[in-house]
């Protein structure tokens, strides 16, 4: 299995967490009451860890990449696969975040 096929899986699996309509569904049955904002609020707390692993993964690079003579190449088009995935991945956790955080409550 070479990267791009890798990449092409990711992106679909984000691709559909992204357009899942859950979260709608729920507002719409909650009619967004105290206690959705709550379980809403709690999930948005866990997405904002996904940033700063974020912020501490590129800093950790930066570091490296400043202390090592490493040449890194990036084309635009990688680069925003990349950001693609990386909204995948922050839908897929603020998803799973309000689905745990609404059975919980």
């Amino acid at each position: 299995m070479n990267e791009q096929t890798i990449i092409l899986f990711f992106l679909i699996i984000g691709t559909c967490i992204t357009l899942y309509l859950w979260k709608a569904k729920k507002e719409i049955e909650y009619k967004k009451d105290e206690r959705w904002q709550l379980v809403q609020n709690r999930a948005n707390n866990a997405e904002k860890y996904l940033y700063y692993i974020l912020i501490v993964f590129v800093a950790v690079i930066e570091v490296v990449l400043l202390f090592r003579d490493i040449q890194i190449t990036f084309t635009l088009n990688r680069i925003l696969i990349y950001v693609v995935l990386f909204i995948g991945l922050r839908n897929a956790i603020e998803l799973f975040a309000l689905r745990y955080f609404d059975k919980q409550m």
